[in-house]
């Protein structure tokens, strides 16, 4: 029996990854939702501690809600980065270019990766079937169709552009990340 590999769809499988992306997001929001929550019940136990006159524990419930101020701004650059790869594979379907877009991509889920929120479970997960399905494209073999192609909605320029700022976020957040575990 000869095993023959199955043939990719690129706009198949630049919808898994913009599903993928899509569904970080949610997960991003329902957790900055927790978040902030918890930060309005601490106000409140601060709140209530202060004028009980135990400035000792509102000050430690003040520390933790500034701990989770930071843990709920972290989220949210990675919210913004999730935003940037979408359009990115958005412009990728547009304009056939699945083979590059998707190596760009690649290279900032890398990089997501490594910081430190990937370690949450349903964000793992998340950047985990995103890059698989950023493999498949990247191993594409996809030949553009000769059509003529005016005026995309974005240029490779914007794109660039795009996925840039998505890096210099990334980038930003693991020198925080560095400079915070040397203290």
């Amino acid at each position: 029996m000869i095993f023959r590999r199955r043939k990719i769809n690129p706009y198949k499988e630049t919808l898994y990854a913009v599903y993928h992306a899509k569904s970080g997001i949610s997960r991003i929001e329902a957790l900055i939702d927790r978040i902030n929550a918890r930060r309005r019940k601490m106000l409140e136990i601060a709140a209530q501690l202060e004028m009980k006159g135990e400035t000792f524990l509102a000050k430690r419930y003040a520390a933790e809600i500034a701990k989770l101020d930071k843990i709920s701004a972290r989220l949210a650059d990675l919210k913004l980065v999730l935003e940037k790869i979408i359009l990115s594979l958005e412009y990728a379907m547009t304009v056939h270019n699945f083979k590059g877009i998707a190596s760009q991509v690649l290279s900032i889920t890398k990089e997501l990766k490594k910081l430190p929120e990937s370690t949450i479970p349903d964000l793992g997960l998340v950047f985990a079937n995103l890059e698989v399905s950023l493999r498949n494209l990247e191993d594409l073999d996809y030949n553009i169709p000769d059509i003529e192609f005016n005026s995309p909605a974005m240029s490779d320029v914007d794109a660039d552009r795009v996925l840039h700022e998505a890096r210099e976020i990334v980038k930003k957040k693991l020198e925080t990340e560095l400079i915070s575990t040397e203290e």
